[in-house]
């Protein structure tokens, strides 16, 4: 995977909790879903809500990735090194991580399908 998690920030506090990840290599995030889930080892052990599927975007090798919780505009900053920081917002009412036992679990999904539900 070419996405890092680096930490959550301000867990609980809706206004700024945010996760932050870092790009290791060059990727387009439009590949990764983000689920907070329960973790013990290398298992969920519970149901994943509210999954956060990243708009397509290219990011290079350094880049910063930062999810908001709350509502907002996707943005971008160019940091004085020459790297940018994408920021993106999950447009949720209530805070995620604060006072639960999820963690963030991210997935590099480059294929998927879906079928209608008229069609089954």
């Amino acid at each position: 995977m070419r996405l890092d998690i680096v930490r959550v920030a301000d867990e609980g506090k809706l206004d700024n909790e945010r996760l932050l990840l870092k790009a290791n290599g060059r990727t387009e995030v439009g590949n990764y879903l983000l689920l907070p889930a329960g973790v013990q080892g290398d298992r969920l052990t519970s149901p994943a809500r509210n999954p956060f599927w990243f708009p397509d975007k290219q990011v290079d090798v350094g880049d910063l990735v930062v999810v908001y919780t709350k509502e907002g505009g996707d943005t971008d900053r160019l940091m004085d090194d020459g790297r940018k920081v994408h920021f993106f917002y999950w447009g949720l009412d209530d805070p995620v991580w604060g006072g639960r036992d999820l963690a963030p679990v991210l997935f590099h999904a480059r294929e998927w399908a879906s079928k209608a539900p008229e069609s089954l």
